[in-house]
């Protein structure tokens, strides 16, 4: 797929995401100066540069022009509103940043409880680990201002939705060495294929000049290929059904959102307003 057709299927270019958010595109570049919503996902310069937080410059002969954001941010920019109104525009990057900080730490919390333990953050009683748990979210609080979230997280229209995503992949990769993990088990084979299911519903496709470095082709689709030659009766209708079981234990996306208090509607987030 060519750039530009990734970008247009997922994204929307700055007077389009402002179009949507009701909003005009100074006011999107105020909100994003003033650290109150993402930054774009995708920036194409002038000189055919794809420039991303996560993965830098790439060269992009013939992209079009512009910066790019993930429509589900427009959340973001509905919050940032109302803090604005609740305050004003200089006091409301610590209101969001405190209302973000909340609710990341409390699904957090939940996914260490159901999905992997995070030894760095909670103790063995889940009590919290203040300086671990702060690192924690301080760094995920730097990569959602850059629009690193837009990039990679299907839906990233909520703190727990995020914590999701980054969750699951911490889990894969430490359980199949950063993806290099080359013998399976069956039972391997089946809690790695639930996880590469979950992260795979988590994650967005990547653009096609980011994919070749991206964790979608070395947690899921190089390692569901690695250990399907080794195990090719989970590719099976019947190992399809195991590894959905297996999803379910894991409270993998479809479970653990709603436990989080998060559906996958947007909507959702009305809750806060």
């Amino acid at each position: 797929m060519p750039l530009d057709q990734y970008l247009s299927q997922h994204y929307l270019n700055a007077e389009q995401f402002a179009a949507a958010c009701t909003i005009s595109a100074t006011q999107l570049k105020q909100l994003i100066q003033h650290q109150l919503i993402p930054a774009a996902a995708y920036s194409v310069t002038a000189d055919s540069t794809l420039k991303s937080y996560v993965f830098g410059e790439i060269a992009a002969p013939h992209a079009k022009v512009g910066q790019y954001f993930h429509p589900a941010n427009k959340v973001w920019v509905m919050l940032a509103q109302k803090h604005i109104q609740d305050v004003d525009l200089n006091a409301a990057c610590a209101v969001i940043y405190a209302d973000f900080k909340q609710h990341l730490q409390a699904a957090l919390a939940e996914l260490n409880t159901t999905t992997w333990r995070l030894k760095d953050s909670f103790n063995d009683d889940g009590s919290i680990i203040s300086t671990g748990l702060a690192i924690r979210t301080d760094l995920i609080w730097q990569h959602f201002l850059h629009g690193t979230f837009g990039l990679c997280v299907a839906q990233p229209d909520s703190e727990a939705a995020i914590a999701s995503k980054e969750i699951l992949q911490e889990k894969l990769s430490a359980l199949s060495q950063q993806g290099k993990k080359s013998s399976f088990s069956t039972a391997e084979a089946q809690e790695l294929l639930a996880l590469i299911d979950a992260l795979s519903l988590a994650s967005m496709p990547f653009s096609p000049l980011e994919y070749p470095l991206s964790s979608r082709k070395r947690l899921i689709d190089d390692l569901r290929q690695r250990i399907l030659s080794q195990h090719p009766d989970l590719g099976s209708e019947a190992g399809l059904t195991i590894r959905s079981m297996h999803l379910a234990d894991a409270s993998a996306v479809s479970q653990l959102l709603p436990d989080l208090g998060y559906s996958g509607n947007p909507s959702d987030i009305a809750k806060r307003f």
